[in-house]
């Protein structure tokens, strides 16, 4: 070009970077708040013993209620382990697991039968049974609370991102 001119040159590299963080956001730093939230939520449910949606655990088998030796009043808690061990657990940075590794977890959470492995017989309550059906008590799950605080969480972590 013989006359004057002018060349604008757009590096685009940074912007195309800041954009791409935008649509696709790390949210691996989202998953603990996310994890310990509801861990403290589903811990809360053994105090208020009820389910996620609010409903109450069913109440304890009356032989066993009067033979429990320990926290006699309260479901689901004989020492409190079950409760104790309800952790949570980022296994990518869009997911974050939330539950338990004891071996009575899922039996209490569904519900189901249970039968002797040896013998003919379960001692429950003083007595012996062939089985021994113990009702779903849900403690996993998310409340409609859970819902609502869920999205506050993501909201205060998008405010926190954008501000970066």
């Amino acid at each position: 070009m013989a006359a004057p001119h002018l060349t604008i040159q757009v590096d685009d590299a940074q912007v195309l970077a800041a954009h791409a963080r935008q649509a696709a956001p790390d949210t691996g730093p989202l998953m603990p708040r996310l994890g310990e939230y509801l861990q403290r939520s589903t811990q809360q449910r053994f105090k208020t013993q009820t389910a996620p949606d609010g409903t109450p655990w069913a109440p304890l088998n009356p032989q066993y209620a009067e033979a429990k030796k320990y926290n006699k009043g309260k479901i689901l808690t004989l020492r409190g382990y079950l409760r104790r061990y309800i952790h949570y657990q980022v296994q990518d940075a869009n997911t974050v697991a939330v539950g338990s590794n004891q071996k009575y977890a899922a039996i209490h959470q569904f519900g189901g039968i249970i039968k002797p492995r040896k013998g003919k017989a379960l001692a429950f309550g003083g007595r012996l049974l062939a089985q021994v059906e113990i009702p779903a008590r849900p403690y996993l799950g998310l409340s409609t609370e859970d819902t609502s605080e869920i999205r506050d969480i993501i909201r205060a972590w998008l405010v926190e991102r954008s501000s970066e």
